[in-house]
């Protein structure tokens, strides 16, 4: 069984410190990384899709690094605008956690019943998103290297989202990656983050599904253009499930204390007992 678990824009700070001296984003990751734990079954692996920390650098990646260390499963690692490829390359060489290589900073993970191509948008000193010949040639290569079933993960959501501050960078630094893309009908989906909320749509016939942040949410009109508000809550983690040939994503909170409450124990039935009082009661 393939549980991939998602988790993006942790923006974690210097030790001690408070993200725009408002949002406690260690202990966000912390809170995060208990649940992710906590899950049942244990996830196959975790993948951060990016902005790991809010200013790159040993400080910052340390400080990261320590906050992960207790996750039980493989951690898999991206870069995003926040980030520097470079550091975390050198950073984490000691690790399997970001196997990619210099100019393109993207791998592959084969650990699932789905091929995750991890890809970068990472423009350098830059909110802005990039994919440019040599990260798209990366790219086409990859996939042409197997037919199995396949995720997409990158920082920047390629695809409108009706948002202003994020769509006004127009649609042209990803619609080469989507004509490549439309080319290999084993991509069955992409995931992204950056935007800090959770929003759905699509790039071509691709769907494409952008995961809230564990630091902070941004709430953004998408009928009006207005500047987002800030929201100092975290997400729970993202599931995809690899189920029936296809990837079923959804949040997916265990949090502590929750098996108390049940509803087989509240209900002092056995859980099989209760599902076939359930079908009775749908006849």
């Amino acid at each position: 069984m393939a549980l991939l678990v998602q988790i993006t824009d942790t923006h974690v700070v210097e030790r001690g410190k408070l993200l725009y001296g408002k949002a406690d984003t260690a202990r966000h990751l912390a809170e995060t990384v208990s649940e992710i734990n906590q899950i049942h079954p244990r996830p196959t692996g975790v993948l951060i899709t990016g902005d790991l920390v809010e200013h790159p650098g040993p400080t910052t990646y340390s400080h990261f690094r320590d906050l992960i260390a207790p996750l039980e499963m493989p951690v898999y690692l991206m870069p995003g605008n926040h980030d520097s490829p470079e550091i975390m390359l050198d950073y984490f060489s000691d690790t399997e956690m970001f196997p990619a290589q210099a100019p393109h900073y993207q791998y592959a993970i084969e650990a699932f019943e789905f091929r995750v191509l991890a890809l970068n948008s990472h423009f350098d000193n830059s909110e802005l998103p990039f994919f440019g010949e040599r990260r798209l040639a990366w790219t086409e290569q990859a996939l042409q290297e197997s037919d199995r079933p396949t995720l997409i993960a990158i920082h920047h959501p390629p695809m409108q989202t009706g948002i202003e501050f994020i769509d006004m960078v127009g649609q042209e630094w990803y619609q080469p990656l989507g004509e490549l893309l439309s080319r290999f009908p084993n991509v069955i989906k992409i995931i992204c983050g950056h935007g800090h909320l959770d929003l759905s749509g699509r790039l071509g016939n691709i769907p494409v599904q952008m995961v809230g942040s564990i630091a902070h949410q941004l709430i953004a009109g998408r009928v009006v253009d207005i500047a987002p508000a800030f929201d100092n809550v975290r997400v729970p983690p993202m599931l995809h499930h690899w189920i029936g040939g296809d990837i079923i994503s959804g949040y997916y909170p265990w949090p502590d204390g929750i098996d108390a409450e049940r509803i087989d124990r509240s209900a002092n039935m056995d859980w099989e007992d209760l599902k076939e009082h359930m079908r009775g009661a749908m006849k």
